[in-house]
């Protein structure tokens, strides 16, 4: 069963689908407000009655974005997964008494992040792009631009290095949580190689800012991206190796 509720869906978590329905329609704007708005409330929130609406409200969101239920279990599904460990380590802490506080902290969690996944699903880069500039530095505005829509391709990547771990044999069941065993390899297999791809796509995405006019601030750092992070090649030849190529990129 917990196996089931991690098998791929149509699609990747947070991805952007036009359906056409009115809330895609909505400025970009008024949706950022939208979602500080969301987002503080679940911050604020205490009383469960309280929590339990404003979780009705998002889950209308989504029907209202014409989104399906299953699109609304591949944003939150990891969430539940975090909500269980939450509610775990407070029942650890405080004992069966502290089931209540861990779900209630849990469900705030969600409800946090849950505004941003439907801000994603219902708005496109250039509109996001256009929101965030008319209001923040350019330079800002980009950079976080970029990181809100890099969201959806992170969740890709971190489900495709879990379905492969899987099948390589690590340890990664949800049923496993629980072992140390299990933790190891979610670090081992998961964790690291999810670092280097997510240290992988920041470099492309700051080539892909320096190709829009938003050169880095250190101009070293940028002759030696463009010269294949070696001072002695050329873009024409091939690179060095790691050891070599990075000497001489660092102020010394």
């Amino acid at each position: 069963m917990a196996d089931a509720a991690l098998r791929p869906l149509p699609g990747h978590a947070f991805h952007y689908r036009d359906t056409g329905s009115w809330l895609h329609r909505v400025g970009g704007g008024w949706k950022l407000l939208g979602v500080a708005i969301a987002g503080g409330a679940a911050v604020a929130a205490r009383e469960p009655l309280v929590l339990v609406l404003l979780l009705a409200v998002l889950a209308a969101g989504y029907r209202l974005a014409w989104l399906s239920a299953a699109e609304l279990w591949q944003d939150t599904r990891w969430l539940a997964l975090q909500g269980s460990i939450v509610v775990g380590l407070y029942v650890l802490r405080d004992g069966p008494g502290g089931a209540g506080a861990g779900l209630r902290t849990a469900l705030q969690l969600a409800l946090f992040f849950l505004p941003g996944a439907l801000l994603l699903r219902t708005t496109p880069s250039a509109q996001l792009l256009d929101a965030l500039r008319g209001r923040l530095p350019r330079r800002v505005a980009f950079g976080l631009a970029t990181s809100l829509r890099l969201i959806p391709a992170f969740a890709r990547e971190l489900h495709e290095i879990w379905m492969a771990q899987r099948l390589r044999g690590a340890h990664l069941s949800p049923r496993e949580i629980w072992r140390v065993r299990a933790w190891r390899d979610w670090v081992a297999c998961v964790g690291l190689p999810l670092t280097v791809r997510a240290i992988r796509m920041a470099e492309e995405t700051a080539l892909a800012a320096e190709v829009r006019g938003l050169p880095p601030r250190d101009e070293e750092t940028a002759r030696c991206r463009r010269s294949g992070w070696s001072e002695s090649t050329t873009p024409t030849t091939p690179r060095a190796s790691a050891p070599d190529a990075w000497r001489g990129c660092w102020p010394s």
